[in-house]
């Protein structure tokens, strides 16, 4: 297979299908079809804040949120820069989250909490 990584996938997805249409997306009440492009800038413009927060190639990074479309933009920013995702669900208990963590230890974590349906 010519694309070796889930990242190098999502990046030929989007230099192949730009224009077409990639998420729908619900904000400020409304229904939002966001192009691969535009997920594509989303996902870099990620990529790009990690490795400037000194995220390094190969590094651990744990991604705390529900199931929801910035979860997957997350994941593929976090392997676009060379990353690690480890996964870290809504779901699980304060207990499991510091266990994961030490386990894993990551160093900072960051979490962001929202309206399912804001920008």
């Amino acid at each position: 297979m010519a694309d070796s990584t889930l990242a190098h996938m999502f990046w030929s997805r989007v230099d192949e299908s730009g224009a077409l249409p990639a998420h729908v997306v619900k904000r400020w009440g409304r229904w939002l079809t966001l192009t691969w492009a535009e997920v594509g800038e989303r996902v870099a413009s990620a990529a790009q804040a990690l490795l400037a927060l000194g995220r390094q190639k190969g590094e651990a990074v744990a991604l705390l949120s529900g199931s929801r479309a910035e979860w997957v933009w997350a994941d593929f920013a976090i392997l676009s820069a060379g990353c690690i995702t480890v996964p870290i669900y809504s779901t699980y208990t304060p207990e499991q989250i510091a266990d994961l963590v030490n386990e894993r230890r990551l160093g900072r974590c960051r979490a962001a909490a929202g309206k399912e349906d804001g920008p």
